[in-house]
């Protein structure tokens, strides 16, 4: 149970690093965006490189805090039915769910993942569009996104299971 306890706070704080280190990159995103807006209605000189920053600076800070916005609840949630439910069994719920949507879903997509990007670095793959970046790294760091997903999915399945379990909230 320890073990468990300590695997659980571990992958939490790791997801907040994370979650945190890279949401300072959204200020180089507002400049990013702030810049292309600028050169292109201030001096008609649009830039070709904004897009392709754009959507890696996005992406990034996107994929790497989407575990940490599970583990502190800021996911969409539609609580109309299970608001009203016991807690045991709206743990019960989320169980079924994790196991059945959570992990089939984000599974098979980790499972076609891998491929793609394993294939990716093998051709050094580049963009098709602006200066043609790199577009490896984008796919890895999609992947580790997805990894840290899937890793907060384990505690939080863990975490209701407790839950339905013993009917406390764990500690």
């Amino acid at each position: 149970m320890v073990l468990l306890k300590w695997l659980i706070k571990g992958i939490n704080k790791f997801n907040e690093i994370i979650a945190k280190a890279f949401s300072f990159l959204i200020f180089l995103l507002v400049l990013t965006l702030t810049y292309e807006v600028v050169a292109r209605y201030a001096f008609n000189q649009p830039t070709q490189w904004s897009f392709d920053a754009t959507y890696f600076l996005c992406s990034l800070v996107l994929v790497m805090g989407l575990a940490y916005t599970w583990q502190i609840g800021g996911h969409v949630s539609v609580d109309l039915i299970t608001i009203k439910l016991p807690r045991r069994v709206n743990a019960a719920l989320k169980v079924f769910f994790i196991l059945t949507i959570f992990y089939l879903c984000w599974f098979n997509i980790f499972r076609v993942m891998l491929p793609h990007l394993q294939a990716s670095w093998a051709l050094k793959e580049r963009s098709m569009t602006g200066f043609m970046p790199p577009i490896y790294p984008y796919k890895t760091w999609i992947f580790a996104g997805v990894t840290l997903l899937l890793l907060q999915g384990v505690v939080e399945f863990i975490k209701e299971l407790h839950v339905l379990i013993t009917g406390d909230e764990p500690r």
